[in-house]
């Protein structure tokens, strides 16, 4: 797709991160047995829409800024706008009754609702008669609407969606769960790592405390658009992880409360980041000196980031001091020629074979003198 606007790769990115469903996953209390079959229809529906609007924003009534602007604020606040499908059902399901498949709506609340954003913590929604009228085009029902502000006159209005009258009960039933107080309670919590929540995710209608480590981690991965054969290789390597009782993940692999690897993921739409060209693993290594002829007998593929430089020796080109002062730059030699890399840019492994695993946490054992679990 051609972009004009700087909200079109963003919206095409939440269609990405619309992550599959799975048939069987522990329900929070109250929710029925069939209900992810259902949230997976409503998913399905969701993912369409984003993708719509990364071809016709202008339909949403989103706020369009110029693909070639760069005023950061301006982006920020354009991209903002692209919750307000979200907020729109939010608004509907807040100012509403749900009986028998049929939301009834009090049209004063709900305009009120759009207009000061009153009840879903969020920003207003203009024109929300735009995203009403692009829900009906993808088979929602509004009785009373004809593609305007709903008229003084209407006290209150309907909402179905006649071809699987269930999805409003989903829809209902997840904007309920979408809790942001328990949200951000998660996201600090000692026990629950680096929760992070999707476009429609399942997970806020999941019993959290029976939601593997390995769950989190792989919708992570899937949400950033890589294929199953990445999204195994995360897993594999913090399942190897848990071999190193002094390792913490929190969403980055931590010893002794610093970070010692992590992921990283380009991006997929629109600009891409000069910092991350593909994705990769990366690791903190520093002393590679003391063991480099482990580092030789390693695979091609994992020795591949220590026979290349990417010091670009910025210190005394950008800030004009002294180019031996800067304390990232990492210096080794390998098969005699030396090499030197910035600690940001250098030790970025590419190779997600299963195989590598032990590989790299070998790498990470040497460094940080790590020891299994006996």
């Amino acid at each position: 797709m051609e972009y004009r606007y700087h909200i079109q790769p963003q919206a095409q990115s939440l269609a990405c991160s619309v992550i599959p469903v799975p048939q069987d996953y522990p329900l929070r209390e109250g929710l029925t047995g069939d209900f992810p079959k259902h949230f997976a229809k409503l998913c399905e529906l969701v993912r369409e829409m984003y993708l719509d609007m990364a071809e016709r924003p202008e339909s949403y009534g989103l706020k369009l800024i110029d693909i070639a602007a760069t005023d950061r604020n301006a982006i920020r606040a354009a991209n903002h706008t692209l919750h307000r499908l979200f907020d729109t059902l939010l608004r509907l399901c807040q100012c509403g009754v749900l009986e028998n498949h049929l939301l009834t709506v009090s049209a004063e609340r709900f305009k009120a609702a759009c207009k000061k954003g009153q009840g879903a913590g969020s920003n207003p929604i203009p024109k929300y008669e735009l995203i009403l009228s692009r829900l009906t085009d993808f088979g929602f029902f509004f009785s009373d609407f004809t593609g305007k502000p709903f008229a003084k006159t209407v006290e209150t209005f309907t909402v179905e969606y006649p071809d699987s009258p269930e999805i409003i009960d989903t829809v209902k039933t997840y904007c309920d769960c979408r809790d942001i107080s328990r949200i951000n309670a998660a996201k600090v919590g000692g026990n629950n790592f680096n929760q992070n929540f999707y476009s429609c995710d399942y997970k806020l209608t999941a019993d959290w405390d029976k939601l593997p480590a390995q769950q989190w981690i792989s919708d992570e991965v899937r949400s950033k658009g890589c294929d199953e054969s990445i999204t195994d290789f995360y897993v594999a390597f913090y399942e190897y992880s848990l071999k190193y009782p002094e390792i913490v993940f929190d969403g980055e692999y931590k010893y002794k409360k610093k970070r010692i690897a992590r992921g990283l993921f380009h991006q997929r739409f629109g600009k891409v980041s000069p910092w991350i060209k593909k994705d990769s693993l990366s690791l903190l290594l520093k002393n590679m000196d003391s063991y480099i002829i482990e580092i030789e007998a390693l695979p091609d593929s994992v020795k591949e980031p220590f026979t290349k430089n990417s010091c670009n020796h910025c210190v005394s080109k950008i800030y004009g001091v002294a180019d031996d002062s800067c304390n990232f730059r990492r210096n080794w030699t390998l098969g005699g020629i030396k090499h030197e890399a910035c600690a940001f840019y250098g030790f970025r492994f590419s190779d997600f074979d299963l195989a590598r695993v032990p590989d790299y946490w070998r790498l990470l054992e040497l460094e940080y003198k790590l020891k299994k679990n006996k």
